[in-house]
């Protein structure tokens, strides 16, 4: 493991993770399975990859540790983007719902915008956003190293008794079946 590309993969990763996932209404997105957590987690994987230029990939425990590692710093840019976003989108959110009628369970009003807030979230994402980033680092690690690697030959020994693989009669270049007759 090169310690150099692993920093800079989960910092950029994480960086991401965290301004996607929390500034307002690109963070909506967020919505549909946590898109911006799995795919910073996938970027991690492939900086970290393209960091270590030419060298073999990360295995599939480092992918998901990449992914973990950008899960957690994006938790911690989350927090400091929600500080520094939700005077401004949470009072947006409250006429958004206000308007379409939708009932929350005690609405935003005890939740405010402010440190507490910012403090849910943040206990929230510590959790889902390592996890979440871990699997997705481990799947692109895992299907990257499946399409790096070429298929090798199987060398499994004959079965006993068999009878030998059937040797091809025809020189090198020509078929080894006679043309059809016309």
């Amino acid at each position: 493991m090169n310690g150099k590309s692993f920093l800079f993969a989960t910092l950029i990763a994480g960086v991401v993770m965290g301004l996607l996932g929390n500034l307002p209404f690109i963070n909506l997105c967020n919505c549909l399975l946590c898109i911006w957590v799995w795919l910073s987690g996938a970027l991690s994987v492939v900086l970290y990859r393209r960091f270590q230029h030419g060298a073999p990939g990360p295995s599939v425990g480092l992918g998901a540790g990449l992914g973990a590692v950008a899960g957690l710093i994006g938790a911690f840019v989350g927090f400091f983007v929600f500080l520094l976003t939700s005077a401004i989108s949470v009072p947006i959110m409250e006429q958004v719902f206000r308007s379409l009628d939708v009932e929350t369970a005690g609405g935003f009003e005890g939740f405010g915008s402010g440190i507490f807030a910012a403090l849910i979230w943040l206990a929230i994402d510590l959790v889902l956003y390592p996890l979440f980033g871990a699997l997705s680092g481990l799947i692109t690690a895992s299907v990257g190293a499946s399409s790096a690697t070429p298929p090798t030959a199987s060398a499994t020994p004959p079965t006993p008794g068999a009878p030998p693989p059937a040797a091809s009669a025809a020189p090198p270049g020509e078929s080894p079946t006679p043309p059809a007759a016309t």
